[in-house]
């Protein structure tokens, strides 16, 4: 039972085991007699305790027997087995259990190629972890749902089921789940064709790897530390073993001591009787050590000529050894002189050989310089373009000061990242006229106002950053300029435009490019009192009635994806009250920083609107700053940044504010060129 309970508790143990037991198998499986004896052994307990109703048993043997045929590479039979154990399990309202065993079918079935089956029992084993309400497993299930979902080109449902369990797996700071989470988000985004995100969250992957490796590399340390403290206290208890013996012997001496004093008391009572005896033996004694002394005598003279027939042996030893001696050293020596010779030639030739070596590196030194002095010079040379292209860049965007004319109440904060950004804001009064132009099917009257003047602003992130993103910056500039110019002012169909632009523009249908485009656009009509919003992937936050609002765009870019056309959602917000909007890339929210390294998420980001969101704008703008300035603290800026906030307020008076006269001076203009 305790070996159920760690094989079936443990999911982890439990794949690897199975990795380890499918690794050796050979392409045909084969029962062995062994295996076959113990099936009919396990089918025969499973029958003993189904006659006892003692159903856990028999289900941990019925497992035991898909084990078998697991390892004999019998892959149907094994799901098989495991099944029935999994119907023990439901009976006696062990889910754990019955969850752990449909992971393991699951794995068998994309083992055999079944990635419907697969993903079937993976979202099984997802239910039972929902209602054990084990958010550690539900985040793990969320992402072994989302692994078959990717091999089967479901993206959409994959890229829904990893940002739960990304949420999970941060709300548990588990540095395992987040690591593989971010692996799989960045294999999902491969395939979508989106680099940028994919390398995102590549990043992110290879920190908490490293911070997962650091942590095992430190658990076990400190598992070798344990065990040397372990073998310090054996070592201990040893020696204090050793004292103890000690101390048991010398009181077996003490012991022994006290019962010889005994004795010797008792022995001394009967000396007296027998002094007399003493004295006779003292007489025959005397007799004996004058023969002892002389029997010694003797002794001591054939010693003495033994002793003096050593000493010749010795001297004779000695002699021979200083002849060998002096042998060995001349040997030596001779030996010594001929190395010396040879260390002298090869040190010779040595020297030459670095003479040459200095030479060579000398010439490889001087050609360094060179090429560093054309590498500085290609540089600068770069570097001035770089340059220019951020003056071309920053004269293409419009004004910050025209965004405050047409919005009082307004704030750009723009951070690029590099000297020119894959970021860009874009604005525009426009008042619908007519010039021939269709749209939507409808033909203008010549000439003619036809509606109230919109305004239109969006918030654009581009794929990249630096100069690529300069480049595609550059390209959506001029796109948007040209859709709104021929008359389209729905936020939907701005996007669906710009959309068909970028994959045109770049030939995306025959080229491998897939560069697009993240953006919130709204347009505001003063009239009517609404804003409408369109996004591709970034959301519109608003503030109205002290409530925060977060309206989400569609969950593809513009550009960049093999679908040819996207149809976005436009969404419709009334204005009749004090409201606060914000639209912005990825990059404050994504940016790394803080005591831990993190991103400083998303949600972190709407709580620091909140807050702000009643301040002077000028003065939300220099807290923005603030903050992320804090935040990176050492850490370098990952993303160019960009938020833009205005607030509305139709309700009592305008604050959409432009002098008509340039209004009319552009439409002018335009209808001039158009006549020409």
């Amino acid at each position: 039972m305790i070996i159920l309970q760690h094989i079936l508790h443990n999911k982890y143990l439990t794949v690897f085991l199975l990795i380890l037991v499918l690794a050796p198998l050979s392409v045909q499986a084969q029962i062995s007699n062994e295996q076959k004896a113990q099936i009919n052994q396990y089918k025969s307990l499973i029958s003993d305790y189904k006659k006892k109703n003692e159903l856990r048993m028999a289900g941990y043997y019925q497992y035991k027997i898909g084990t078998v045929y697991l390892e004999a590479n019998e892959y149907s039979k094994a799901i098989d087995k495991f099944l029935i154990a999994a119907e023990y399990y439901e009976k006696i309202g062990s889910y754990s259990n019955k969850k752990k065993i449909y992971s393991n079918v699951a794995f068998l079935y994309a083992e055999l190629g079944q990635l419907k089956n697969a993903k079937k029992y993976y979202n099984k084993s997802l239910e039972i972890s929902r209602v054990l309400k084990n958010r550690n497993d539900i985040s793990a299930s969320l992402m072994e749902v989302a692994t078959m979902e990717i091999y089967a080109k479901d993206y959409t449902n994959a890229q829904s089921h990893l940002e739960e369990a990304l949420q999970i797996a941060n709300s548990l700071t588990d540095a395992r789940l987040l690591r593989t989470c971010y692996r799989l988000l960045s294999q999902l985004y491969q395939a979508y064709g989106n680099q940028k995100k994919s390398k995102e969250y590549y990043d992110n992957f290879l920190i908490y790897d490293k911070h997962v490796k650091e942590e095992d590399a430190r658990k076990r340390e400190e598992k070798a530390n344990q065990t040397i403290t372990e073998e310090k206290k054996k070592s201990q208890i040893l020696i204090e073993e050793k004292e103890l013996q000690s101390l048991k012997f010398k009181a077996l001496e003490m012991e022994k001591k006290f019962k010889e004093d005994s004795l010797a008391r008792a022995i001394k009572a009967k000396e007296d009787s027998l002094a007399r005896i003493e004295e006779e033996k003292t007489r025959f004694a005397k007799l004996n050590e004058l023969l002892e002394k002389e029997s010694q005598f003797q002794d001591a003279i054939i010693e003495k000529k033994e002793l003096e027939a050593q000493q010749a042996k010795m001297k004779l030893y000695g002699a021979i050894a200083g002849i060998g001696l002096l042998a060995i050293l001349i040997i030596v020596a001779v030996v010594a002189f001929i190395q010396k010779r040879k260390a002298n030639r090869l040190l010779e030739q040595q020297k030459i050989e670095i003479e040459i070596k200095s030479e060579q590196i000398k010439h490889k030194n001087d050609e360094l310089e060179d090429a560093m002095e054309k590498i500085q010079y290609q540089n600068k040379n770069i570097m001035q373009s770089i340059n220019y292209a951020q003056r071309i860049q920053e004269a293409m965007m419009p004004k910050k000061e025209t965004m405050q004319a047409l919005f009082k109440d307004s704030f750009i904060f723009f951070k690029p990242r590099d000297v020119v950004s894959g970021d860009f804001y874009w604005f525009k009064e426009v008042v619908p006229k007519e010039k021939g132009i269709e749209y939507e099917n409808k033909q203008f009257a010549s000439g003619l106002d036809i509606g109230h003047e919109k305004y239109v602003v969006t918030a654009v992130d581009c794929t990249g950053h630096g100069v690529p993103g300069a480049f595609m910056s550059m390209l959506g500039y001029n796109l948007l300029n040209d859709i709104v110019g021929k008359g389209i002012i729905e936020p939907n169909e701005i996007l669906s435009g710009l959309h068909k632009g970028i994959r045109t523009s770049l030939n995306q249908d025959a080229t491998q490019n897939r560069d697009g485009m993240d953006m919130a656009l709204c347009v505001i009509d003063p009239k009517e009192k609404i804003l409408e919003y369109a996004g591709a992937q970034n959301p519109l936050i608003y503030i109205q009635d002290g409530k925060l609002y977060r309206v989400r765009g569609n969950k593809y870019p513009v550009g960049g994806f093999q679908v040819e056309n996207h149809e976005y959602t436009k969404h419709i917000i009334k204005v009749d009250k004090p409201t606060t909007f914000y639209i912005f890339s990825d990059g404050f929210h994504d940016q790394f920083g803080g005591p831990a390294g993190r991103k400083f998420m998303t949600k972190n980001f709407r709580d620091l609107l909140y807050e702000i969101y009643n301040m002077p704008m000028e003065e939300q703008k220099n807290i923005l700053e603030l903050v992320i300035n804090e935040w990176m603290g050492n850490y370098e800026q990952t993303d160019d940044i960009l938020v833009i906030g205005f607030r509305l307020d139709f309700s009592n008076e305008r604050n959409v504010q432009k002098p008509r006269k340039t209004v009319i001076s552009k439409t002018f203009e335009t209808e001039r060129r158009e006549k020409s």
